[in-house]
């Protein structure tokens, strides 16, 4: 149980890490109304990794900044936090079976 918890925390944690990795796709939004719609139809910052949750808001005070003010995606945020509890079950597994083997090893020795 707390090996569980200390799993969901640390990829809690690098899933809220992982919005400062900045992510470019072919998604675009509407930045302004002046001028040719070319120009204000620009790439949209995305942040988040491996699936991208936070999505900036042209409407908001900072464009092209992701922050705490933009739009949050749920399903990707949980995408992300399950990618990273695998990480976790996967390193955890493969950490306690290499002490296994030294344990092994070192009693076979003696």
């Amino acid at each position: 149980m707390i090996r569980s918890a200390v799993v969901l925390t640390i990829a809690l944690l690098l899933t809220i890490a992982s919005a400062w990795v900045p992510i470019r796709t072919d998604e675009r939004a509407m930045y302004g109304f002046e001028g040719p719609l070319e120009q204000n139809w620009l790439p949209r910052e995305l942040a988040g990794w491996p699936a991208p949750y936070l999505a900036d808001n042209p409407n908001t005070s900072v464009p092209h900044n992701v922050g705490p003010e933009d739009n949050f995606r749920p399903g990707p945020f949980l995408g992300t936090l399950s990618f990273w509890m695998l990480v976790n079950f996967a390193a955890t597994r493969t950490i306690r079976g290499f002490r296994r083997r030294g344990t092994a090893s070192r009693t076979r020795q003696d």
